[in-house]
């Protein structure tokens, strides 16, 4: 069965409340009873009947999709009339849901067969709302099947506001007239409003049985003696949130909540929960408002797009972009599909913000707001003997498995572990030592960030997989047992700020629940739209939780918004960061950022920009009432280079540049144009004349000047005009107009254009210059000659009077035809604003010695150029990503080139070889990197890059610049292509002598495809002169998310080397001292460096020997000397041991002490590294393998 709704009502005015003998469009013999609201006990009823769907009267096709409007058949044994007892069976209570009002009633139909098509039941009240049943017997466009509705009666007549709504929760009868227990019932649910008054069953009952009983079941008849009943049971439920059974449409955020919701780009739900948290916390917000940002781009510095950002969250009516914001990341589309983890965003973004702020009114701000102590301890516990070391935090990893709450996790946080057995510590002077080792927190941040770790690598999946478990979270939070100092005034009380929300599995969905007032209410923003929540949706819905009941793990929604009627099998919903305030600086973090805290320039820049585009859209919107004219001239055509005497785009409003526009009402006069157009060319004086003419589209999509207006024509409305002007199908585009001004002062009248005399347009092709040039118009008579028109062509072009002159017609782009000069213009078929171009006859070898030159010596050689035009963006293969100048050239190519010649057009911009360019093409939906082209000489542009537009296009064009530009990669080789036959191009880092990152050199070498290592490291000291340096002294190595994933071997096969995706091939040169090392004693160790984390690498690993015997502090002289670090920034590296370094879980031992030697006391597993914990320069961090690559942003 189907269910529909119906938006028009029939009025039923009440001067009163509605007496049990009100009527509306049904007989006056009917007779109906209402019941108040009884108590009932909730009682869930038996569902043995179909699945129904409702819809509404007026759009009886449409189904509904909700899920939230459950609607079953019911075939429950009890009395109708019996109210209390039907009421648990027919409208079972809500959970979560508040009542606020049931009523029964009555419809007893006297007389079915006099029912009108349309017929409405008496009015009756609940909640305080009128309604009525809605009835077409006969069917609502469903003639087999009765259709019943429960509708809001006449809201205009019932002075209900506009915005009303009122959500209920309704079953519909059909009952025998004698027979109470016999009956047939739908239900559902709905938020009634001005939109959707009411809600209801197309296919209600079939009607050739509604005079039968079913022997299956008994049921019916429900027409006896021709009588029917129809009851309603209906709940009105309380809308606590405003967006219950919400459908959405034409929902406004900043109306219903004050905030508006940030678009989606395609995977950045991650990035706008997090910048809605960040918005909301008020004084960060005044902060990044504070940073200089006078003279940035927007899409060049991130700090201006941010304040550009919050901004528009703060006053936008509508859901705000980040394509701006992302652009200043340095991102592309690709990125944009990318989802990353939240955390590791957050930390990357506010380190450049921390940067930009330095120097700054806001320095200090993001450490001020976020920023922790904690201390790392070794306490020995038979002696006198402590190490520790104070670090920052700006956010805390709390452990969700194992754990039940946020309690549970600080106190596996700071849990002490003991040292003892084959574990003991070696404490100095006094040897191994049993010894506890802990944290323990020693401030906490005005803004704490915790970030509970859902998501854990499964070693036997191979993958990274998400904790669902139960976890819950506290509104309110004391923290002073995990602190070692506390203060009496000032206690680590912490109040719920936001919560971070993970949907899904480990890509899934984001969004933020935050209360952005210290009083006010919680708020769910997900994506574009901002909506009220309870505190179970804050709370018991994001706790998480395994198996509730059966529906697959699939999340029960209506458009994003928790259904209240079912809950999941599976949560898989649930808080990934939590964001709680000190609760002594609640007010201040909240406090509201008012007008006078924004920079002046981004109000004004922000202002104008929003003033340009509500000109646009009130332009838009007043388009039907004006009309666009443009006006071509002498002067415009002269500087026109390609096709026609100008170009119109009808569809988007652009014209060449030079052709006047203006903007007029449609039904204005030709003749006051004119007047306008006088006015603005200073036309007005007694002995200026000019007339104007008009300018078709013709059948070959040329686009000339037709014929004169004459002073009849010129009475005529803008908008006849048009429709001359625009080809079918474009006749909403401009009304086109020539004016012409005679190129000397004349005293008679403009020649009179007849069938003997034609009105045409001259072009001037210099082939030395490559230029061509508009010289204006002449009139011609039918029966000259050709050649007559020589001489003044050659003084209008300033020639010798003596050269020699080509004449051609440009018929259309690819037609460009030769004038016979013998020929009568009768006979060349030359018409009013046919265009005539001219040039300097050259001789042949004049001729060729020009097209070695790649260009054109002749007209129509010129215009096939401009025909196959195209420009082609280029861009490195190679190039660093986080640098504003992106390595990018952009080139005007034909599209006819071959390989050979685009390669040479690019080198001459690179100043490069040609001959070790190397292209790869670009996949057409990310950007990124594709297939590398063969070499072939003879392939074209076109071939190599598929994705070029149609040649008519850019012939079309108002500007070819506006056109997308395909994309091709391009790779600078150290060696030819011709080369690379049967050899294996490896891109290598060559280490030497330190790591430094300015004596790194990235080197491309040739080795055979099936080659050794020991082949490969000859072909890179042919790259690199080293003296005394073989084959056998330089390590080549692969990397892989930070880590050393292979270090080959002499004779290990290269093929696959490089082929892994994310993996960097490293070679140097192996140090002396390793190839002095006493291998029975010293140990060679893995060197990682990291940032916080131990499980998110970066930068460059490499291998290292530690000495036996060897103190710490002079092994860390070697290792700053090899990583090439100066004193300051080596200060700021901290060491530790990572044990387990290949573990998703590794951690980290701090050296506290450098009097110890690493290799004697340092208890150092197979597969422990030494760790150096320091700031990513590179920015190349990782995230595992849970996301595809690492986020950057762009300093």
């Amino acid at each position: 069965m189907t269910i529909h709704n119906e938006t028009q009502a029939t009025p039923s005015p009440p001067s009163t409340a509605p007496s049990p003998n009100d009527t509306t469009e049904s007989n006056a013999s009917d007779s109906f009873e209402m019941e108040p609201e009884v108590n009932k006990q909730e009682q869930e009823p038996n569902n043995n009947g179909t699945t129904l769907s409702p819809t509404t009267a007026t759009h009886p096709t449409r189904t509904s999709t909700s899920d939230n409007e459950s609607v079953k058949t019911r075939d429950v044994k009890c009395n109708i009339k019996e109210h209390e007892s039907a009421i648990s069976y027919l409208l079972p209570e809500l959970p979560d849901l508040e009542t606020e009002d049931i009523q029964v009633f009555h419809w007893n139909i006297k007389d079915w067969k006099s029912l009108e098509t349309r017929s409405h039941g008496p009015v009756f009240k609940a909640g305080g709302y009128p309604w009525q049943v809605l009835l077409f017997p006969k069917g609502n466009s469903q003639s087999e099947f009765v259709s019943i509705y429960l509708k809001v009666a006449d809201p205009n007549a019932y002075g209900l506001p506009d915005d009303w709504h009122v959500c209920a929760q309704f079953t519909l009868a059909l009952s025998h007239p004698d027979d109470p227990t016999n009956y047939y019932t739908s239900s559902a649910t709905h938020r009634f409003s001005a939109d959707e008054i009411d809600w209801g069953f197309t296919r209600f009952y079939e009607s050739k049985l509604m005079n039968r009983t079913l022997p299956q079941t008994g049921k019916g008849p429900f027409i006896v003696n021709n009588q029917a009943n129809i009851s309603v049971f209906v709940r009105i439920v309380k809308d606590e949130t405003g967006v219950l059974w919400h459908n959405f449409i034409n929902y406004d955020s900043r109306k219903e909540t004050g905030y508006v919701g940030i678009k989606n780009q395609g995977a950045t739900c991650y990035m706008n929960s997090l910048l809605q948290s960040l918005y909301c916390t008020s004084t960060f917000r005044r902060a990044v408002y504070q940073i200089p940002t006078d003279s940035d781009k927007p899409t060049d510095s991130v700090s201006l797009a941010l304040q550009r950002c919050f901004y528009n969250l703060q006053y936008s009516d509508l859901p705000i972009d980040t394509t701006e914001l992302t652009q200043s990341f340095g991102w592309d589309n690709y990125e944009a599909f990318q989802q990353h983890d939240v955390q590791e965003f957050n930390r990357v973004l506010q380190d450049r913000l921390e940067e930009k702020m330095k120097g700054t009114p806001a320095d200090g701000a993001i450490t001020e707001l976020f920023r922790g102590k904690m201390k790392s301890y070794i306490k020995c516990v038979n002696v006198n003997y402590e190490s520790s070391r104070v670090e920052d935090y700006y956010d805390i990893q709390l452990n969700v498995k194992g754990c039940k709450n946020v309690d549970d996790s600080f106190k596996d946080y700071v849990a002490v572990e003991t040292l003892e057995g084959e574990n003991k510590y070696m404490a100095e002077g006094h040897g191994l030592q049993d010894a506890d080792k802990g944290v323990i927190f020693e401030s906490f941040p005005p803004v704490l960030h915790l970030q509970l770790k859902r998501f854990e690598y499964d070693f036997m999946r191979d993958t990274m997989v998400k904790i669902n478990d139960r976890y819950e979270f506290p509104e309110e939070i004391n923290l002073d047992e995990y602190c070692s100092e506390t203060d009496p005034n000032d206690p680590n009380d912490y109040v719920l700020h936001g919560v971070l929300v993970h949907s899904g599995d480990v890509h899934g969905h984001y969004f933020a629940l935050i209360k952005p007032e210290k009083d006010g209410k919680w708020l769910r923003f997900d994506d574009d739209r901002v909506t009220h929540v309870t505190r179970k949706e804050v709370f018991e819905e994001n706790f998480g939780d395994e198996a509730i009941n059966g529906n697959g793990g699939v999340p029960l929604t209506l458009n994003g918004v928790r259904n209240n009627n079912t809950r999941m099998l599976k949560r898989y919903t649930n808080a990934y960061m939590l964001v709680y305030i000190r609760r002594s600086q609640l007010n201040k973090i909240l406090e509201p950022v008012q007008g006078d805290t924004i920079p002046p320039h981004l109000k004004r820049r922000v202002s104008e920009e929003r003033a340009a585009s509500e000109k646009r859209r009130k332009d838009r919107a007043e388009m039907h009432l004006h009309v666009k004219v443009a006006v071509v001239t002498d002067s415009s055509f002269k500087e026109r280079q390609e096709f026609d005497m100008a170009m119109f785009d009808d569809k988007n409003y652009q014209v060449t540049p030079g052709v006047h526009v203006l903007k007029v009402l449609k039904t204005e006069k030709i003749i006051s144009v004119k007047q306008q157009l006088a006015e603005h060319f200073n036309l007005n004086n007694n002995n200026s004349k000019f007339r104007l003419w008009t300018i078709v589209q013709r059948t070959n999509k040329t686009v000339r000047v037709e014929i004169p207006l004459t002073p009849s024509d010129e009475k005529q409305t803008v908008e006849s005009l048009r429709e001359q002007s625009c080809a079918t199908g474009n006749q909403n585009g401009f009304a086109k107009l020539y004016l012409e001004i005679p190129e000397v002062p004349m005293s008679g009248k403009f020649p009179n254009v007849k069938s003997d005399t034609t009105m045409v347009f001259l072009k001037y092709f210099d082939v030395m210059t490559q230029k061509m040039t508009g010289m204006g118009h002449i009139y011609i008579k039918a029966h000259d000659k050709v050649g007559d028109i020589v001489p003044d062509l050659i003084e209008r072009a300033q020639l010798p009077k003596d050269a020699s002159l080509i004449l051609y017609e440009e018929v259309r782009p690819t037609m460009i035809e030769h004038m016979n000069p013998k020929h009568s213009f009768n006979t060349a078929e030359i018409q009013n604003g046919d265009i005539i171009c001219f040039q300097i006859a050259l001789k042949e070898e004049e001729a060729e010695k020009i097209r070695g030159q790649n260009e054109a010596a002749t007209v129509r050689e010129y215009f096939h150029l401009v025909y196959n035009r195209v420009i082609v963006e280029f861009k490195s293969k190679s190039a660093d990503k986080q640098s504003t100048e992106e390595a990018t050239i952009k080139l005007k190519l034909d599209r006819r080139s071959t390989y050979n010649t685009v390669a040479r057009e690019l080198a001459k911009a690179l100043n490069a070889d040609p001959h070790k360019l190397m292209f790869t093409t670009a996949n057409p939906i990310t950007k990124q990197p594709k297939d590398t082209l063969p070499f072939t000489t003879k392939m074209s542009l076109e071939s190599m890059v598929p994705s070029i537009l149609p040649a008519h296009e850019y012939a079309y064009a108002v500007d070819i610049e506006s056109l997308p530009a395909p994309l091709i990669y391009y790779d600078v080789l150290d060696v030819n292509l011709a080369d690379l036959e049967g050899k294996k191009s490896i891109h290598v880092t060559f280490l030497y002598p330190t790591l430094r990152e300015d004596q790194q050199s990235v080197i491309t070498v040739l080795v055979p495809r099936s080659g050794t290592a020991s082949d490969m490291a000859e072909a890179i000291l042919m790259k690199n002169k080293l003296e005394n340096v073989t084959p056998k002294h330089i390590r080549i190595y692969e990397v892989m998310d930070g880590k050393i994933a292979t270090v080959l071997s002499e004779n290990q096969k290269i093929s696959g080397l490089g082929e892994k995706h994310g993996s960097t091939i490293y070679a140097e040169v192996i140090p002396s001292e390793e190839l002095s090392m006493d291998l029975e004693n010293d140990r060679l160790l893995e060197v990682v460096s990291y940032h916080k984390d131990p499980t998110k690498l970066h930068s460059i690993p490499f291998l290292f020997v530690a000495k036996k015997d060897e103190l710490f502090s002079e092994m860390k002289k070697r290792l700053q000397q090899r990583l090439g670090i100066n004193d300051k920034e080596w200060q700021k590296v901290k060491c530790g041991i990572i044990r387990q370094r290949h573990s998703s879980t590794a951690e980290v031992e701090p050296i506290e002490k450098d009097d110890f030697c690493l290799v004697n006391n340092g208890n150092l597993g197979v597969h422990d590294a030494l760790g150096l914990d320091r700031v990513d320069k590179t920015s190349r961090s990782r995230f595992g393998s849970m996301f595809e690559r690492g986020i950057f942003i762009r300093s």
